[in-house]
């Protein structure tokens, strides 16, 4: 018998091998151009390069600040409204129509916006990351608090519990899976955004490496930088889906308690 995490990795293995061998074919095949397009070899020869030059190891530390500091932003304004939204009809209607006309228009369209704003520094990164991650944890946290059985609350108070410590003793716990799959998913999409930032302005980052490499026809390394932008995507995913276990898995609301 295989061993639950034993089995776990053979399988993710498989997975990369077999991602590995379609990548090597199609350039053998010619549908990859091999003169523009280099081997895993010669990638991962790049990331080993880049890293210790130190220009790979710079890039991802902007990139994952400004990633960090838009996702704890969005977070403390998402969460908040959001509850507050999720608790009061009146609230709800005041700014439904507000985020409705808002979270549609997409981000990379405000870059220009934001560049006057803030310049080309990393707070500019921050605030898009932020404006993009707040839609999926603010509308989270309201679907997290609307969820809960009224039955619940009724409970509560038939046992003396005021409508203050009705929402901290009931509601908010009742919600911590929907909330800490919200921001899992924000989270996620702010590596695209702030990666997308930089391609676009050319703000310091892994996106304004891969696009400076393009110039200086260092073909490998832009590669080696969408192999460290997709290894840096699952980092963030596995982090935070461990951290959803351990914070929400006792319930079965939870997206892994259901798996």
């Amino acid at each position: 018998m295989i061993p639950p995490p034993v089995r776990k990795a053979l399988q993710v293995g498989a997975g990369l091998a077999g991602l590995v061998l379609v990548f090597e074919a199609l350039r053998l095949l010619g549908v990859l151009p091999r003169a523009s397009v280099p081997s895993t070899g010669e990638i991962v020869a790049a990331v080993a390069g880049s890293f210790s030059s130190g220009t790979m190891g710079e890039a991802l530390g902007v990139t994952a600040l400004a990633w960090l500091l838009g996702v704890l932003l969005a977070a403390g304004i998402g969460v908040p409204v959001g509850v507050m939204v999720g608790l009061s009809r009146w609230a709800d209607s005041a700014t439904g129509r507000a985020v409705e006309l808002l979270r549609p228009i997409p981000v990379v369209a405000l870059v220009p916006l934001a560049v006057v704003l803030f310049g080309i520094e990393v707070s500019m990164q921050v605030f898009l990351v932020a404006l993009a991650c707040v839609w999926p944890v603010l509308l989270g946290s309201r679907g997290g608090v609307r969820t809960v059985d009224p039955l619940q609350v009724e409970t509560a108070r038939t046992f003396g519990l005021g409508s203050v410590a009705s929402v901290f003793r009931v509601v908010l716990p009742a919600s911590v899976p929907a909330i800490v799959t919200a921001l899992r998913i924000g989270a996620s999409l702010g590596v695209v955004v702030a990666v997308g930032a930089q391609l676009i302005s050319g703000s310091p980052g892994l996106g304004t490496l891969l696009v400076t490499s393009q110039n200086a026809g260092r073909n490998d390394i832009v590669w080696a930088c969408l192999l460290v932008t997709g290894l840096f995507g699952v980092i963030v995913n596995v982090l935070l889906a461990a951290a959803e276990r351990g914070i929400a898995g006792w319930q079965e609301l939870s997206t892994e308690g259901r798996r």
